[in-house]
């Protein structure tokens, strides 16, 4: 089987069970809505999102780069090496993870509007992140070393079946004043169980692996080298629309933030489908970017970005053909979400026809020259926001986020191409397939 017929079947089958985890959680999610209404939904989205920016900030980014090095050492047979990276990554969970918990939760009720809304949730939210955060560090490590069913599944299988009990329990037991925090403990509590027996997994494929006997020290000053500066990266990429739900609350009101975080879980759950071609093909380029294999390298990275960005394009189609189904579910004022998530959708394809240029930067040992293109992008989203949120309101947010979007992709793949000399756009890969057919 060649490696664009690995891809789409790997990647299809990560996708395919993220669609239907994600659906069950669509379905706990509007179940919040039709039975608590849009503004329980909109402070239950709100504290999600902090829970994902949380567990990203806690290990310091060591999560961030989990399979880059975990690809690498299993590449070179150093085992010990990554042991000691695994044992760094979950020290730094609990310190200074939990002092990070702790002093911002002291911070968050003068905070503002955000800080009334996460303030009374903030011990499972706390809880919940710790447990996201332990996730992360094993799904990097797993993924790196070629088990990214393992890595995947918690989040993707056991999560949306934990929500929904959650869900079911809070209807049942739950004051009407304490919905969302009963939804959240329980969650918080039973996620936690789950994430420890995939840590448990991720342990013994570590300590299976062989000890180099000639392999170097660990190089404890490298992993941060690499982890800081990914840290702000996945926050203004996989976590983009978490960051950018929180802006929103002093913008929108609840029942708006609820419409908007509605279409972008939607988002979500289709770029998943991008993030799996680039999971199943990462450990690949990590180990040609080792071998300083420049052919193999740039053939992985072509294929990648040709099945993503049609990915990319059909996924829009469907959402653009189902979204009005889909957003009846939660109630007919949720039908106001339709051309916010259209629009939404368009970064999709900017997304994959733009590369992996992070990962290139990285792999040539310049992570940090992606953050000029992350503050870029950030930066156009908190103006845009403050400038034609109050205008167009969830249509604004919108667009706002696409223009942040594109602009972050187009000077991050200018400033890739500069630097290496690589294009980590589809265009090469569009003009050897033209090539190679005529």
């Amino acid at each position: 089987m060649g490696l664009r017929q690995q891809l789409a079947s790997k990647s299809a089958i990560l996708f395919a069970v993220r669609i239907v985890g994600a659906g069950t959680i669509f379905l706990a999610q509007a179940g919040i809505a039709r039975l608590w209404g849009a503004a329980q939904l909109g402070e239950y989205l709100i504290a999600i999102a902090t829970i994902n920016l949380l567990a990203i900030l806690l290990p310091l980014g060591m999560q961030t780069v989990g399979s880059y090095f975990a690809a690498e050492y299993a590449a070179n047979g150093d085992g010990r090496g990554l042991r000691s990276f695994a044992k760094l990554a979950y020290g730094l969970i609990l310190i200074p993870g939990f002092a990070i918990t702790y002093f911002v939760g002291q911070l968050v009720p003068y905070i503002g509007e955000t800080g009334a809304h996460l303030a009374h949730l903030w011990l499972p939210i706390s809880i919940m992140s710790v447990g996201s955060a332990v996730f992360f560090v094993n799904a990097g490590i797993l993924v790196g070393l070629k088990r990214p069913f393992m890595g995947f599944f918690a989040d993707t299988v056991f999560r949306p079946i934990l929500i929904v009990c959650a869900l079911a329990i809070s209807y049942l037991v739950a004051s009407p004043d304490q919905n969302v925090a009963t939804l959240l403990w329980i969650l918080a509590s039973s996620y936690c169980v789950v994430i420890l027996a995939q840590l448990a997994i991720t342990v013994r494929h570590l300590i299976s692996l062989p000890t180099a006997t000639d392999a170097p020290a660990p190089n404890i000053r490298r992993w941060f080298y690499f982890a800081l500066p990914w840290v702000i990266i996945t926050l203004s990429t996989d976590f983009f629309f978490d960051a950018d739900l929180l802006v929103l609350t002093s913008l929108l009101e609840k029942e708006q933030i609820a419409i908007f975080g509605v279409c972008t879980r939607i988002f979500v759950l289709a770029s998943y489908g991008i993030t799996a071609v680039y999971a199943v093909t990462m450990p690949g380029m990590m180990e040609d970017a080792t071998k300083n294999n420049v052919e193999g390298l740039s053939e992985k990275i072509g294929d990648a970005n040709l099945l993503a960005t049609g990915l990319a394009l059909f996924l829009t189609l469907i959402i653009a053909i189902a979204s009005p189904l889909v957003l009846s579910l939660f109630g007919k004022d949720f039908s106001g979400g339709y051309w916010p998530l259209i629009i939404l959708c368009t970064s999709l394809v900017v997304r994959a026809a733009f590369g992996p240029g992070p990962l290139i930067l990285s792999a040539r040992n310049r992570p940090y020259a992606s953050l000029p293109s992350v503050a870029l992008g950030l930066l156009t989203l908190i103006v845009a926001n403050i400038l034609v949120v109050p205008l167009w309101g969830l249509v604004g947010a919108a667009f706002a986020a696409v223009l942040a979007y594109a602009l972050g992709s187009v000077l991050l793949w200018h400033t890739t191409k500069r630097i290496t000399g690589t294009d980590v756009s589809i265009l090469p890969a569009l003009i050897r397939l033209t090539a190679s057919r005529t």
